[in-house]
């Protein structure tokens, strides 16, 4: 009885081996089952149905409205070569564009990328610039939270008797990571969120720099092309946005494990 237990209990060993051998497979079709179920859900909810019916709708009324005003194609391409021209001559006006918009709820993508189309001649300085303008609209949407905003809510609180919290130096920088990897936030939201809490300046720029600037680039880089008609650049840019995407997401599910782990 005793070696027919044994044999038993090898046989089940065997059955355990063989189970775990095929665990990678398993998690594979989990993670994929994970992400259907997380499409569906997505699918599913309202607010992003609500969210595209109001998109739908209000691109249904700009297209009438263009029609009742007799706007055809070559009118937008007419106006669009315009605003071009306007901006190129005009090259500070899109500089200050760069640093003061995405301060407000502007898409900075958007931004970086028509200032690659009207700076497709001069590709390597259209980055240089827009690096510059997205470091100096880091500086003063911080600079303004930190100052002016926090000092107004803590005259608040004080009046209403709390404080707000300070945060300890051992997580500033889980801080900040926090606040430019989770996906949804604005970059303005960021910006004003890491400037509130008053993180250091230094850390928060680098940062910040580190997890946008990658992106940025990839867009200026894929307006350059599409301004020039040129396929090169504009799949150099989209390498990059990729890249810089992936980069992202790979430093928060490092974060998520390590916080699992802790």
């Amino acid at each position: 009885r005793e070696a027919g237990g044994g044999r038993r209990e090898a046989g089940g060993g065997r059955r355990a081996a063989g189970g775990s051998g095929s665990l990678p497979g398993g998690c594979a079709e989990g993670k994929v089952a994970g992400v259907k179920d997380r499409m569906r859900k997505l699918a599913g909810d309202g607010r992003v149905r609500l969210l595209v019916f109001f998109g739908a709708f209000a691109g249904a009324l700009v297209c009438f409205w263009l029609w009742k005003a007799g706007i055809g194609a070559d009118d937008l391409r007419r106006g669009w070569a315009l605003g071009q021209d306007f901006l190129r001559e005009r090259p500070l006006w899109l500089f200050l564009a760069l640093v003061v918009l995405p301060g407000l709820p502007v898409p900075t993508s958007a931004l970086l990328f028509l200032a690659g189309v009207v700076w497709r001649d001069r590709p390597v300085e259209a980055c240089v610039i827009a690096i510059v303008a997205m470091t100096m609209n880091l500086t003063w949407t911080y600079w303004l939270a930190a100052g002016f905003a926090r000092r107004t809510v803590e005259r608040l609180s004080e009046w209403l008797g709390f404080r707000i919290p300070e945060v300890r130096e051992s997580n500033r920088l889980r801080v900040v990571l926090a606040l430019k990897l989770t996906p949804g936030i604005p970059m303005f939201v960021q910006n004003y969120l890491c400037g509130f809490l008053r993180v250091p300046f230094r850390l928060y720029l680098m940062v910040s720099l580190a997890c946008n600037g990658l992106i940025g680039i990839g867009f200026v880089l894929a307006g350059v092309g599409f301004g020039d008609g040129r396929l090169v650049p504009v799949l150099a840019g989209m390498f990059l946005v990729i890249l810089g995407a992936l980069v992202i997401r790979w430093v928060r599910d490092w974060m998520a494990g390590r916080k699992a782990v802790a």
